[in-house]
């Protein structure tokens, strides 16, 4: 095969239900000029066994196996190795429509995009009764902007989402940027996903919800909300205020907008915490990242109680 157009990088940990599945939704793409980036991260289940049973049948899957390191890893590794011209990340749990990867790089390539962004639909399985609206449809428009003018709308409409499921990126422009997700953390999406648009010149919506995103109950989506979730977010947050002290007015005024969006709710989730973890949190967030939290979440943060009041429920 020559140069592909795309490459699909995925993930997997311990999906053996879901990981045929999903990679078939890749396979079975309108666009066939694509690699396939299955990157096996330790998982103890028969994920391994699916995965080389269909890497046998399709030559377009690049099979990759390592100790269990965490999913930003697991990209990084199969970014390293990827060698399309537009760069797609899947997790191993999800589809994607049959006509994703052609539509997407049929706008990009004719309109010379940096990337696009599109809509997602939830799916539960299991005992789990959950759904998500990923629907931008009104909250954004079509026309090609820059990503700090794409950011910002978006914020304002409550219709960002630092998702890269959501994404389909020029490979050139991610390594223009020495991208890439940290290690050892959760939500590392926030960081990747605000320096991708925040230095992009060309980036289009395109209304269609091409992921489809499903919900389990042991899921990394789905998993009860933890301290490591909240220090994860101080450590995004910490290397986001960083690469804004290099950046023009602009793109600081939009990052310090972009914590609040994502870090403020943070916060306000946070009160389920014990007493004294949710007074060692209020602590942290007062000498450090005050500027981003609301008055509200400060109150419910530290008086829980107040969540049976109407005004203070989100």
């Amino acid at each position: 095969m020559n140069k592909p157009k795309v490459s699909v990088i995925i993930p997997v940990y311990n999906t053996e239900l879901f990981v045929e599945e999903a990679i078939n939704s890749v396979l079975n793409q309108t666009l066939t000029e694509i690699e396939v980036i299955v990157v096996n991260d330790g998982s103890t289940d028969n994920s391994l066994k699916v995965i080389e049973r269909l890497a046998n049948t399709d030559s377009r899957i690049k099979k990759i196996s390592q100790e269990n390191q965490g999913q930003s890893i697991a990209r990084n590794l199969g970014l390293n190795m990827a060698k399309g011209e537009y760069i797609y990340f899947m997790d191993s749990d999800d589809m994607i429509s049959q006509n994703t990867l052609e539509i997407c790089y049929n706008k990009c390539t004719s309109e010379d995009l940096d990337f696009v962004f599109f809509d997602a639909e939830s799916f539960s399985y299991g005992d789990i009764i959950l759904s998500i609206s990923y629907n931008r449809i009104g909250k954004t428009d079509t026309q090609i902007d820059t990503g700090i003018q794409k950011i910002n709308e978006l914020i304002e409409t409550r219709g960002y989402s630092a998702s890269v499921c959501l994404l389909f990126i020029k490979h050139n422009y991610i390594a223009s940027l020495s991208l890439n997700f940290l290690p050892g953390i959760m939500h590392e999406d926030q960081l990747f996903t605000a320096k991708l648009y925040t230095q992009a010149q060309r980036v289009a919506y395109i209304p269609e919800a091409f992921f489809h995103r499903r919900f389990r109950p042991d899921s990394i989506m789905t998993k009860q909300y933890t301290i490591f979730n909240v220090k994860s977010y101080f450590i995004v947050v910490d290397e986001l205020i960083k690469f804004a002290c290099s950046q023009n007015e602009n793109i600081k005024k939009t990052i310090n907008k972009t914590i609040r969006f994502f870090f403020d709710p943070a916060i306000y989730m946070s009160n389920i915490f014990r007493l004294n973890e949710r007074f060692s949190i209020a602590k942290i967030c007062f000498l450090r990242y005050r500027r981003y939290i609301s008055v509200k979440s400060w109150l419910v943060l530290l008086f829980p109680w107040l969540i049976k009041l109407k005004s203070y429920t989100k």
